[in-house]
């Protein structure tokens, strides 16, 4: 009768405890990755191979690795709209035309979702961006483009009025282009204040990206969403390892 009892009280445990973990893993984070470059180039951590980069994201598509958009991101953190159990969020920084040319291939074989936040003045101007054909393409085909400021500025430098003068025109000069509302931002290099966080808002954003390191999580607060870097010079134990924080 005892030995009944306890397996009767191991079963009820487990019934209990199995949902919870499943809640808990990443009830209130997320992994949010952030690149620049892929291909190759010598004392650039930013730009990593392509071999690199595929490794990467087939290690994602292998292991379960569900890729989030930006909206599905947006409701789970505001209106907690339930995401599957390995989430996270891929997106670049620049608008790099070698974005087009490698990450994209890779990123439509294994059929992930991805952001790029696009520099808006260098888009048709700077050979070494995409321009407004590739980045229709893209937007057609899986990949969303938003906003990285008009020229890149370090916004935690500039005053409100002009802060928030780049976060209305990169957002017009690009809602233009791609013929669609252009909703996120990530501010450049990760640098912002409270003006920064106003402008945001006042220019009609409604999420805002910096650096830091680290997973996001929901009390952070929606502008200013958490990123890891990913760079030439992490092995593949490394990117695991932020994966699994």
């Amino acid at each position: 009768m005892k030995v009944f009892k306890r397996i009767l009280i191991f079963i009820l445990i487990t019934l209990i405890i199995k949902p919870c973990e499943c809640k808990a893993m990443r009830d209130d984070k997320i992994t949010v990755l952030m690149y620049h470059s892929v291909g190759y180039e010598k004392n650039n951590g930013l730009r990593m191979s392509e071999e690199q980069f595929r490794k990467q994201m087939k290690y994602i598509k292998d292991n379960g690795y569900t890729a989030l958009t930006l909206d599905e991101l947006y409701s789970y953190f505001i209106e907690n709209k339930p995401i599957p159990k390995k989430s996270l969020v891929i997106t670049f920084d620049d608008g790099y035309l070698d974005n087009y040319k490698y990450a994209y291939p890779i990123l439509k074989e294994f059929n992930l979702k991805a952001t790029i936040f696009v520099i808006a003045d260098n888009i048709d101007k700077d050979n070494r961006s995409m321009n407004s054909g590739q980045l229709k393409e893209l937007q057609s085909n899986g990949i969303d483009i938003q906003s990285h400021t008009l020229k890149h500025e370090e916004l935690n430098k500039l005053s409100y009025e002009l802060q928030l003068k780049t976060l209305k025109e990169s957002k017009q000069v690009m809602e233009n282009i791609l013929d669609k509302k252009v909703n996120y931002i990530a501010y450049p290099y990760g640098k912002y204040n409270e003006d920064t966080i106003r402008a945001a808002k006042d220019a009609g954003y409604i999420m805002g990206f910096v650096t830091g390191g680290r997973v996001a999580k929901k009390d952070d607060g929606i502008y200013t969403v958490h990123r890891i870097g990913v760079v030439a010079g992490d092995g593949m134990d490394v990117f695991m390892g932020r994966l699994h924080q």
